[in-house]
């Protein structure tokens, strides 16, 4: 028997239906173990889960003796409330399914049990019981996925680089089932779902949760972020059976939704029906005809999604030709006879052998929707494709992190036309009914930059240091630290995907500078800098970064290891920051080798370092080229004596190898 797509806890299936190679999401008929149970064992397979449920509660208090069969029907009852998603329910006649020892044959009750408590979050215990399922005959690698994805949950529960921001819609949700909600105005601040609320149309209490039928209500917020209370849409839309599954078009004056007619003994399948708007009404319903019902009378087919230009509608089936399960599927509207035309499968890069559903196409063209695949956090997990730029293509779906998903059932996400913020359903456990309408937000990434200028001997903070910084966007931004070596005003914002360069100058002392970027971010920074400034003293060796040269050359060495040429680079930005210097570049060896060629060779050395900074466009004017050869080394020979290895004697001899600049003066006056 086929289940209607709009009806919230029969289209919705927990982590549980990767187990198996069919699908949860259509009930498995029981076969009845006796006579007591015969009339809950029927309605089970037709999916009344909740009637079926109260039917089984009262065979087991008429259950005598029998253990394997109380033991099957506890199994039964927690599959009920599990399918209905009243999980803490099911916990309980889990529990007594185990107890009862049924679990001993039957170790699908240590996997249910599990995704039930992984719903909750309580993802200690469900992995426990991940590893009892498999310890007692069950699937090992079934298993360690579930396993997995518990400690994926956890993880982000703790910890998480998403930018989202979720909050419940308290005021539109109620203790029932509310889901699917969708803008149903330009403005963005009206909106249509689905509820079971008691306020539905209608008597009748639907076989599978208990509640109500579906409907559809409406709901509008002010400009304070109040929203009114939700009101039913007008009886053209709803009926006594289920409602819900909504799109409309870019004007808001179409409504598509799904309908799945119910009378006392059947669920016909469920299909989309359209609305034309009325002033603050909606037109008579009238059926979408996709697919030739003589043909094809048990498909499913609903929750419709609109494509940008409102030509291709995106749905869910299960009708034959998918990759499994309920798939996502299109058909193009025609112009001609204003009628959709053939319908096709999306095809194998968004449907999966698990179910697809709830689509949505953003603005963008990307593709969002939800699906009980593994590789999520659990549960339905919502999925972003990112479209190519080509007709329906997309590229791999990927699920979207925490918030957005949990380890509980997430879907039916749409986004606002054109902000980043959105709605979308979930049964997490701070839900306040079943199902809860939740609204997300993506703040937008905020930078600033803080420079913090202290002396490079004494620590201490330095007052008046100019700080200017110059952003690829064209941004600058000037200031002069105050008593804590922080600019005046505090710091500066500065914009994503720039690169920023720093001049660092004080009277005094050695200019310094720095280049950092948001460029890639994906995380708010707050760039905390610290620079340190060195006083002008002439005539003191100032260290510098490595350079090397090849052996007994004065060629420069760059490898994957040292590249002597950025280390030069560091002195060319100095000289350019402080264009009134004069230094002289000094060459120092080891001590082994003779004096004279050693100063001879590291005369070439200096030479070579000049010549490199000459290239780069410094005056040789400026630039002084020193050999000192072994004269000066920074350990002695007779130290170098006295260490251990020789590989301590090889790093000291390579010390001695420096190259060291002075400032000689700093009168210079640039051309």
């Amino acid at each position: 028997m086929n289940l209607p797509l709009t009806e919230a806890p029969s289209i919705r299936r927990t982590c549980a239906a990767i187990l198996t190679a069919c699908l949860i999401a259509i009930a498995a008929p029981v076969a009845a173990q006796s006579d007591a149970t015969e009339d809950a064992d029927a309605m089970y397979a037709l999916g009344a889960y909740f009637d079926a449920a109260v039917e089984y509660q009262s065979a087991y208090g008429k259950l005598k003796g029998d253990l394997e069969e109380k033991g099957r029907v506890c199994f039964q009852i927690g599959e009920c409330y599990r399918n209905a998603r009243a999980l803490s329910a099911s916990e309980e006649w889990y529990k007594k399914s185990i107890d009862l020892k049924w679990a001993k044959d039957h170790v699908e009750v240590f996997l249910q049990y599990g995704t039930v408590l992984m719903g909750q979050q309580d993802y200690d215990k469900a992995t426990a019981m991940f590893n009892r399922y498999a310890k007692e005959g069950g699937d090992r690698t079934l298993a360690n996925t579930l396993i997995e994805n518990c400690g994926i949950a956890a993880e982000h529960l703790v910890v998480s680089d998403s930018r989202y921001r979720v909050e419940s819609l308290s005021l539109l949700n109620s203790p029932s089932f509310d889901y699917g909600a969708v803008y149903s105005d330009r403005r963005a601040d009206e909106v249509i779902f689905a509820s079971s609320r008691s306020s539905s149309t209608g008597s009748g209490e639907d076989p599978i949760t208990g509640e109500s039928f579906m409907d559809l209500f409406s709901a509008e917020v002010d400009r304070k972020g109040k929203w009114s209370i939700p009101q039913p849409l007008n009886s053209t839309i709803n009926s006594s059976s289920n409602e819900g599954g909504v799109a409309l078009d870019k004007k808001k004056q179409t409504l598509y939704f799904t309908r799945c007619l119910v009378d006392r003994d059947n669920n016909y399948p469920c299909d989309i029906y359209s609305a034309r708007r009325l002033g603050k009404k909606w037109s008579a319903a009238e059926e979408v005809n996709l697919i030739d019902r003589m043909l094809n009378d048990s498909a499913q087919i609903g929750q419709p999604a609109l494509t940008p230009d409102d030509q291709t509608m995106i749905f869910v089936s299960d009708m034959i030709g998918g990759q499994g399960g309920k798939d996502l599927w299109y058909a193009v509207f025609d112009q001609d006879t204003e009628t959709w035309g053939s319908v096709k499968n999306l095809g194998p890069t968004v449907n999966s052998a698990s179910d697809e559903m709830f689509p949505h196409v953003r603005s963008n063209g990307d593709l969002y929707f939800s699906s009980s695949r593994t590789g999520g956090m659990g549960g339905l997990d919502i999925y972003h494709a990112t479209w190519t730029g080509d007709g329906l293509k997309f590229e791999t779906p990927e699920a979207m992190e925490y918030p957005i998903n949990t380890s509980s059932d997430d879907f039916s996400i749409v986004f606002h036309p054109d902000e980043e913020r959105g709605l979308f359903s979930s049964d997490r456990p701070e839900s306040k009914g079943k199902d809860d309408l939740f609204e997300f937000t993506k703040p937008p990434l905020e930078f600033t930059y803080m420079p913090l200028v202290y002396d490079y001997d004494t620590g201490m903070p330095i007052i008046g240091a100019n700080v200017n910084v110059t952003g690829t966007d064209g941004g600058t931004a000037e200031g002069d630290t105050d008593d804590e070596g922080a600019v005046e005003d505090g710091g500066w914002e500065i914009n994503t995907e720039s690169t920023y360069t720093v001049e660092i100058s004080k009277q005094g002392y050695i200019a310094a500078g720095d280049q950092f970027s948001t460029i890639g971010l994906s995380k708010s920074t707050h760039f905390i800098k610290e620079y340190l400034l060195q006083v002008v003293v002439t005539e003191k060796d100032y260290p510098m970064p490595l350079v090397q040269y090849e052996f007994d050359q004065a060629t420069l060495v760059v490898d994957a290891v040292v590249n002597s040429q950025d280390s030069l680079d560091y002195l060319v930005g100095l000289l350019e920051r402080n264009p009134t210097f004069v230094i002289s570049l000094e060459a120092h060896t080891d001590t082994r080798g003779g004096n004279d060629y050693n100063r001879e060779l590291s005369q070439r050395r200096a030479e070579t370092c000049v010549s490199f900074l000459v290239d780069r466009g410094i005056d040789r004017a400026r630039l002084e080229p020193i050999g000192r050869g072994e004269d000066m080394p920074l350990i002695t020979d007779k130290e170098l004596a006295g260490l251990a290895s020789e590989e301590e004697q090889e790093a000291a001899h390579q010390m001695n190898r420096r190259t060291v600049f002075r400032i000689t003066s700093f009168d210079y006056v640039p051309k």
